[in-house]
């Protein structure tokens, strides 16, 4: 099976416009510890309180509640001299372990706290609110790991670190870098992956499976844009522009195009993208030839512009049917993607624009799907923008958008244009047949 250069080229460009849905880097506070007592930061306290000590190995556990709170269960070996100081006085002990926590860690609010040494080992115990949420059908994602929620980003400073879900809930979603273990998530810091790694959502849900999956990715997402501040929306003026411009200039200009041999067409789009989609998948299977983020991203676009092309080859539809189509297309595609990750379902969202230019071609640019589409595909924009950076000054927000949402209107047109194209068919025009008043029916809506 072989794709044709250009078009493989055109899928990874878009795989990488579609893959930065994360946000554009910035520049960010320095990194929060999450265990702050398991490493560095407990020996500087320490020694800021007269204190020289030693951390030989710490490890802490995380218990999510039912209320979203998270429980700090944290074992920490030091050296024998700091040990001995440390468990004959419990002022100076709690003293010490606030001042650790007050460093740069994710607790802003310990409660409950409490402290003791046994065998060489501080145990520190407390509790943290608002660590977690449920979402749609009863997910839990913990917000406490969400770079979105977050001012900073994460440092491990632990041995180990284990979180764990409310009781009777199994793990939906884990980081790339951290292993399941008993229904939790454990992160072992090694040479290649020192840290948390760059991806830190995680989610429990009541149960696990498919379902499970599809309604975690959609939490994670609805929970981005419930994020969005107006602001912003900014990333979503210039592409909104940009799109409703070439929109107008196909209604004004689209009958002028050449026609098209819609079987030929339509082989190379369903057919194009069908290898596309498959090779990325099998990609995901084990290969090292793409990253897992890029392949679910081409995978997952190559198969819905495989799937609306298909359209094509109904018996002549309607631009109504054909708008029906595509979005049937789309609502598959985009279940489907759900249970596969986050940045799958992601790119499902941001590739429905593009499939809508296969009825906007049918309509001939004219008539209520038309309009739908015109206006579907403008809000669009707006909708890309909370996708990619849910906040961002006005000035800033237009600037980020040269770099985000503006290469995703360009891949939106690029993938689009085909579509319309085989919307429209050989040769199919909207002027009076046979010297009457009636339209081709293939053209209307």
């Amino acid at each position: 099976m072989n794709v044709r250069p250009p078009l493989a080229l055109a899928f990874v460009a878009l795989a990488f416009v579609a893959v930065g849905v994360a946000g554009p880097a910035s520049a960010a506070p320095p990194p929060e510890a999450v265990c702050g007592v398991c490493g560095p930061g407990l020996a500087d306290a320490a020694e800021d309180a007269g204190v020289p000590l030693t951390v030989e190995y710490g490890a802490a556990t995380i218990r999510v509640r039912e209320d979203g709170s998270g429980h700090w269960d944290a074992r920490v070996r030091v050296d024998d001299r700091a040990a001995d100081r440390l468990a004959a006085n419990a002022t100076l002990r709690d003293r010490v372990v606030h001042a650790s926590l007050d460093r740069r860690t994710v607790v802003d609010d310990p409660r409950n706290l409490h402290t003791e040494v046994t065998n060489d080992t501080l145990s520190v115990t407390f509790d943290q609110p608002a660590v977690a949420h449920r979402s749609l059908g009863g997910v839990v994602l913990v917000d406490l790991l969400d770079p979105r929620a977050r001012r900073a980003g994460l440092s491990l400073e632990a041995d180990r670190l284990r979180i764990e879900g409310p009781n009777g809930t199994v793990v939906s979603r884990a980081p790339s870098a951290a292993t399941v273990e008993n229904g939790a998530v454990v992160w072992l810091p090694t040479d290649e992956e020192p840290g948390l790694g760059r991806d830190t959502r995680l989610a429990f849900a009541p149960s696990g499976g498919p379902a499970a999956r599809g309604l975690t990715s959609v939490g994670f997402v609805a929970f981005g844009v419930s994020l969005a501040e107006p602001s912003g929306l900014a990333l979503g003026v210039a592409p909104a522009v940009l799109l409703g411009s070439l929109l107008l200039a196909v209604r004004r200009w689209g009958d002028e195009l050449p026609a098209v041999d819609t079987a030929r067409l339509g082989t190379v789009i369903a057919g194009g993208g069908a290898v596309a989609a498959v090779v990325a998948g099998a990609a995901l299977a084990g290969s090292v030839l793409l990253d897992a983020a890029v392949a679910e991203t081409v995978a997952t676009f190559a198969a819905l512009y495989a799937l609306v092309a298909a359209g094509a080859f109904l018996d002549r539809p309607s631009a109504r049917v054909a708008l029906a189509w595509t979005l049937g297309a789309a609502a598959l595609v985009a279940a489907i993607a759900s249970t596969v990750s986050v940045v799958a379902f992601q790119t499902a969202l941001l590739s429905i624009p593009a499939a809508l230019w296969f009825p906007l071609g049918r309509a001939r640019g004219r008539g209520a799907v038309s309009g739908f589409v015109a206006v579907a595909t403008v809000l669009a924009a707006f909708g890309a923008a909370v996708l990619y950076a849910p906040s961002a000054s006005p000035v800033f927000g237009l600037l980020v958008s040269l770099f985000t949402t503006v290469p995703w209107a360009g891949a939106t047109v690029l993938f689009g244009f085909p579509l319309y194209l085989l919307g429209r068919g050989p040769g199919e025009r909207t002027d009076p047949v046979g010297g009457s008043d009636r339209t081709d029916p293939t053209s209307a809506d």
